[in-house]
């Protein structure tokens, strides 16, 4: 039996199934790495390292002692990437990329339904809110959407940044349109 078999035999009697992945040691003398690579569920994601002179496990390292963050953040990767559940996994992927375009050609035909050059022609959906609708919305109805919002922006931080920016930029539209419509009819300015 040559060195991987034995190195194999020795990761299999402690305890890892499935597909492996073994890694010789960077120095001579130290220990072989076997990890498991098996992402479905339940996830098997198991390591040893194995001593070459005697084929003994002489460390593990266990699914169940990683970190609860770091688990959710390999099991997050293993979903986003469709290897978590196999097909069904990338059926609902491939689902989700297609509603996601469905949104964003739908959204660019209200905004062109609704554009400003069509003053007078809202079209079939009516016509756009008003700036700053959002104020007539009672306050304790926009708690949960603003900390759900925020909530988002903060587990998914280039979401959150980018929705920072867009706000920032809407607020700034709507400010130097609100001075430019005081300076042509003197009627006070209403910030967003």
């Amino acid at each position: 039996m040559d060195k991987v078999d034995r190195i194999i035999a020795a990761a299999r009697g402690a305890g890892l199934d499935g597909p492996v992945e073994i890694t010789p040691p960077a120095e001579a003398g130290t220990a072989w790495t076997v990890a498991q690579t098996d992402r479905r569920w339940p996830v098997r994601l198991d390591q040893v390292a194995v001593d070459p002179a005697d084929a003994r496990a002489v460390n593990e390292v266990r699914w169940e002692s990683w970190p609860l963050l770091a688990q959710l953040s390999k099991v997050g990767i293993a979903a986003h990437m469709g290897e978590l559940f196999g097909v069904a996994n990338q059926i609902l992927l491939a689902s989700l990329a297609g509603g996601l375009v469905c949104v964003i050609v739908w959204g660019y035909r209200m905004w062109w339904q609704r554009r400003p050059t069509r003053a007078g022609h809202a079209g079939i959906v009516g016509p756009a809110p008003a700036r700053g609708a959002w104020r007539r919305v009672p306050r304790p109805a926009l708690v949960a959407p603003v900390l759900a919002t925020a909530a988002v922006g903060w587990a998914l931080p280039v979401l959150g940044v980018t929705l920072l920016a867009f706000l920032a930029l809407d607020a700034t539209a709507g400010l130097v349109r609100g001075r430019r419509r005081q300076r042509t009819d003197g009627s006070p300015t209403q910030p967003a």
